[in-house]
């Protein structure tokens, strides 16, 4: 009998935790496996979810309103993203007045706030420059195809269709690691061909 009771003893408090565990809420789904290149640039994997997906009316139009008021004040605010996986509008801000901003909209979704290093207007000028560099000679930028925003990570994404080393490395000493992402996607081409 004393043996039962030693055993319900350890038994008993295991099986209340599994319950416990079983009923607790979910566990946030984790952030995508980052990838980062020796140059310290994000690699993002084609098929890699960094746009937003497809939308019911009352996010699309949440989202349209955080983008637009992103655009206009694109020094304080970063690029909004919906996370499917939570179901929340992500907001993004750079500084007190960004958060400010953010705080005073009519937000009608469920959101969350982010702290971001770089603000929209910062991340749309580099991709403006970004599309330029072939008329400045740097070396293989005949390779770049695209330049999009980079919703879920808060970069400038730039699509190249072939690995080159000497482009990440002329990206990396331009502009800041932290602020863009590559994806190498040779089905896209290139912008101006080889």
């Amino acid at each position: 009998m004393g043996l039962l009771r030693g055993v319900r003893r350890v038994i008993q408090p295991a099986l209340l935790g599994l319950l416990l565990a079983a009923c607790a809420a979910p566990a946030p789904t984790p952030a995508p496996t980052a990838n980062i290149d020796a140059t310290g640039i994000l690699l993002i994997e084609v098929g890699d979810e960094v746009q937003t997906g497809p939308l019911t009316r009352r996010f699309a139009n949440a989202f349209s309103d955080a983008m637009a008021m992103a655009e206009a004040n694109g020094d304080d605010l970063g690029y909004p993203w919906v996370d499917q996986a939570t179901g929340e509008l992500v907001l993004s801000v750079v500084t007190p007045r960004g958060r400010e901003l953010v705080e005073e909209a009519s937000v009608t979704v469920p959101h969350r706030i982010r702290d971001v290093a770089h603000g929209a207007a910062e991340l749309q000028r580099i991709q403006d420059e970004v599309i330029a560099l072939g008329q400045r000679g740097v070396t293989d930028s005949h390779l770049i195809s695209a330049t999009l925003p980079d919703l879920r990570d808060n970069r400038a994404l730039i699509v190249i269709s072939a690995m080159s080393v000497p482009l990440l490395e002329y990206l990396a000493e331009t502009y800041p690691v932290d602020a863009i992402a590559v994806q190498v996607d040779p089905d896209r081409g290139s912008l101006t061909g080889p």
